[in-house]
């Protein structure tokens, strides 16, 4: 169930393009909760043109608005790669307050009191339920917004993104639903929450054959907390790599000059974007 869709006029809210927001039950969930999905349509979207679409996670952060706070800045990435002749629209899913048990994927668990680099790590209490935010995306936003928009609605042309944990479900994602999402944007991803062991482990059980022709780009900073999952992204960039993904197909950004915050997994934006978007991503922005 969504409630009626409300638009933002260009330029009240955003510097490019338009933005529409509704609010959707989620319900694979028992409880029905709903959330506020944003949908930003570029500036060369027409009605006529399809269009590849970029999910994202966390979608409270993803664009500055008005006040010029912070944020992921998805809607200038996407508008900075017009003379690439890349377009995409994006779609926001807000986080929930319990954000931890929803963006956190099941897997081999970092014991309670693990130190990475220096660093606690997290402990989310409670078993995850990415599986249910999953299939809610899957099954019931993505149908509705390949009914409502003009989409390009195959895998290739559809991506999954996000941030610290947001960044682990997108891992999750693409890994488990191959079939719908061919692109991931994996940026400083909460992986120290699990075992290193597990993760490798996981991955060379894994049949890599449903990722032909996929695109992951990793990014992390060396900076706070961003240190944590250095190296679980670094390990698992090489799995692939060993895997059989190519530089064309898997991508590790560094900047070890950043932290985890916004300022930094927007001013990378363009380029992940451009590795998964591009029909030719041999060369960087």
């Amino acid at each position: 169930m969504t409630t009626e869709m409300k638009p933002y006029e260009h330029g009240e809210a955003i510097e490019k393009g338009k933005l529409f927001t509704f609010d959707m039950e989620i319900s694979t969930y028992p409880d029905k909760r709903m959330r506020t999905i944003r949908v930003w349509l570029p500036e060369d979207y027409d009605g006529v043109k399809r269009f590849p679409v970029v999910y994202m996670h966390d979608g409270q952060q993803l664009f500055r608005g008005l006040d010029d706070a912070p944020k992921q800045d998805l809607d200038r990435a996407v508008t900075s790669l017009a003379p690439y002749g890349i377009s995409a629209i994006v779609v926001g899913i807000d986080n929930a307050e319990n954000r931890g048990t929803e963006l956190t994927p099941p897997g081999p668990r970092a014991p309670e009191g693990s130190v990475v680099n220096g660093f606690p790590v997290p402990i989310i209490p409670g078993e995850s339920t990415t599986p249910v935010y999953a299939e809610f995306i899957v099954k019931y936003l993505k149908p509705y917004i390949d009914e409502h928009f003009m989409t390009l609605p195959d895998a290739e042309n559809t991506v999954v993104g996000g941030i610290s944990a947001g960044g682990s479900t997108s891992y999750y994602m693409i890994l488990n639903y191959p079939e719908v999402f061919g692109r991931a944007i994996v940026c400083s991803p909460g992986f120290p929450m699990f075992t290193l062991e597990g993760m490798l482990a996981d991955l060379d059980a894994y049949d890599f054959s449903k990722l032909a022709g996929h695109r992951i780009a990793f990014y992390n900073g060396d900076e706070s907390i961003d240190v944590t999952s250095l190296d679980h992204v670094l390990w698992v960039y090489r799995k692939f790599k060993e895997k059989g993904f190519d530089n064309r197909h898997v991508m590790y950004l560094l900047d070890t000059r950043q932290s985890h915050c916004d300022a930094a997994w927007g001013k990378y934006m363009p380029e992940l974007l451009k590795f998964v978007l591009a029909e030719d991503n041999s060369e960087r922005v």
